[in-house]
């Protein structure tokens, strides 16, 4: 059960960055919004231990990738 609630809460912090990048957001704007202060990150994984897990996902990964690649745009628009 606890592996199901993990799954859909790293679905749902991978669906939250994919609409902040298609907003136009930039890659500092979505790392503040999901990891900073206040951000959803802290919101879906509270725990420590639910935070590492996260980590190791699938979810994380493309979240991960979606940050390199508005890094990579806004270098190229400048």
């Amino acid at each position: 059960m606890a592996k199901a609630m993990a799954k859909s809460k790293a679905q749902q912090a991978l669906e939250f960055v994919r609409q902040l990048a298609a907003s136009g957001a930039s890659a500092t704007d979505v790392h503040n919004a999901f990891f900073g202060n206040g951000g959803r990150f802290a919101e879906l994984f509270p725990s420590r231990a639910e935070r590492e897990a996260f980590l190791r996902t699938p979810e994380y990964q493309e979240i991960a990738r979606l940050r390199l690649e508005l890094r990579h745009q806004e270098k190229a628009a400048s």
